[in-house]
């Protein structure tokens, strides 16, 4: 078993293009340095170009290597990824830094040799590349940890969110239940039923992060149910959702909670009750859901409903950064809260 603590897969894509180029560039930028270093004579930019040319080699030839190790090594751990991905680098410098020497001789590349021995031109390329093999490598090992620890807090709080929402809505759910058992069993156990169905899909541990948006209307008509029984036609609800929009993907357990809270804090608050307003629309890349309700003019804010608007605003966040929106808009009669998911791919 892998060490929890190293991080898995810290190796970067070499197969793809766009990493291939990025590392012929630094390539380039050491044969600057390298060819700036010397002597400053005629032969500069003959030298830049076999330098390039050199350089060049070796990171194509360590890139395809390190493309293999990543195809075809991913079982190992990231440490022993890490050490042979070190040692491979050096071996490939090794092969062509003699391969240079032995055909320098040979040809233009006489240049690079300097009057250089076979052992110490070896040497210094090999050194070099030991440097700078060890400074990627750790460079990677370190941003691979970084992003790791970063999906985990993201998933941490995520959870806490999560948690804080589950037990109000299980707290909401049991008191309506309890209100019907004395006077309506047959109703409360049908209501225990739609508990029970919300419960196994809220407490699953393999629930997805996203649903479209027809599965989480599924969990708003299984809510919706359970108060009906106890709020009986206080409760009335008004509907009205685009064909293009129940596909959309938005966070599990988003749309519910307002639903709920439309209710709690709205209707079931009024003596006369009232019309909750689901509404939902795709607009270009984004879906757009609408829940409102009434509000009785001379009832006080209540806390629960702030704190539960705070949660969802942050799971969004959490997901999708500012691209997400969560806005209410209170007016002396009327509470309603948008809100915008990006949909993505």
């Amino acid at each position: 078993m892998s060490n929890a603590r190293e991080p898995v897969e810290f190796l970067p894509d070499f197969c793809t293009g766009a990493r291939v180029l990025r590392v012929l560039v630094v390539c380039e930028a050491v044969a600057v340095v390298l060819a700036l270093g010397g002597s400053l004579t005629d032969e500069l930019p003959r030298r830049f170009l076999l330098l390039s040319i050199y350089l060049q080699w070796i990171g194509v030839c360590s890139a395809a290597a390190l493309c293999l190790i990543k195809r075809y090594a991913s079982g190992m751990s990231a440490r022993g990824m890490a050490l042979l991905a070190y040692l491979v680098l050096l071996l490939v410098t090794l092969s062509i830094t003699e391969i240079t020497f032995v055909a320098g001789r040979y040809s233009g590349f006489a240049l690079l040799l300097e009057d250089a021995s076979h052992d110490g031109f070896l040497a210094r390329s090999v050194g070099i590349c030991a440097v700078v093999s060890a400074l990627a490598l750790r460079y990677f090992w370190l941003r691979s940890a970084w992003q790791n620890h970063a999906q985990a807090e993201v998933r941490a709080r995520l959870e806490a969110l999560q948690a804080r929402i589950e037990p109000h809505f299980l707290f909401n759910s049991l008191n309506s239940v309890a209100a019907l058992i004395a006077v309506r069993p047959d109703d409360a156990e049908t209501a225990l039923e739609d508990l029970a169905v919300l419960l196994r899909a809220r407490l699953s541990e393999q629930g997805p992060a996203e649903v479209a948006l027809d599965e989480e209307m599924t969990l708003v008509d299984a809510y919706v149910g359970i108060e009906s029984l106890r709020l009986g036609e206080r409760l009335r609800l008004d509907i009205d959702i685009a064909a293009d929009a129940r596909r959309c993907r938005l966070p599990a357990l988003s749309l519910q909670p307002l639903v709920e809270n439309a209710i709690g804090h709205g209707v079931a608050r009024l003596p006369t009750g009232g019309t909750v307003t689901i509404s939902a629309k795709r607009k270009g890349n984004t879906l757009v859901v609408q829940v409102s309700n009434p509000l009785a003019g001379d009832t006080a804010s209540v806390p629960g409903n702030r704190q539960a608007l705070a949660n969802i605003r942050n799971r969004l966040a959490l997901r999708y950064g500012d691209a997400a929106v969560l806005r209410v808009d209170e007016q002396a009669d009327r509470f309603t809260v948008v809100m915008v998911v990006p949909q993505i791919g």
